[in-house]
């Protein structure tokens, strides 16, 4: 199961990218001074927003396949725990907390589309865990 970005972020993103870009650039055509700094850095924000929205566009937040969830990071780097390795599921401000013996994944709510935190929440539920370990097993309706 792949878990995506929100779009609402994705797009975010783009746009506050295209608005340095493009008040650098027009700073830079109808500036009397080329040397100013600023110019340079509405430029360099907008390349690394944009940069930001292609990344997250094209990867994944996280998947879930073969029992093991996987937070993908930047450059292929990844953080992979087992499901059946979880020992305790925790909502600490707005991140769900997965700890096991060795490792600790912090899935941030926010970054999470709408339609795939709900799938995330059903396969987080379905963990065998102690009640008082799981924080999805309060809720007693279908998630």
């Amino acid at each position: 199961m792949k878990i995506i970005f929100n779009k609402k972020r994705l797009y975010s993103n783009l746009m506050i990218g295209l608005v340095w870009i493009i008040t650098g650039t027009l700073s830079l055509f109808f500036s009397d001074d080329i040397t100013n700094w600023t110019i340079y850095a509405y430029l360099i924000l907008g390349v690394f927003y944009l940069g930001q929205f292609f990344l997250e566009n094209k990867n994944l937040y996280l998947l879930i396949e073969d029992g093991s969830i996987q937070e993908v990071k930047l450059f292929g780097s990844t953080h992979k725990l087992n499901l059946d390795e979880i020992q305790d599921i925790k909502k600490e401000g707005g991140e769900y907390v997965l700890k096991s013996d060795t490792k600790k994944i912090k899935i941030d709510i926010d970054l999470i589309d709408n339609a795939a935190l709900l799938k995330l929440m059903e396969v987080l539920k379905k963990a065998d865990l102690p009640p008082e370990k799981n924080y999805f097993s309060k809720f007693k309706t279908q998630l």
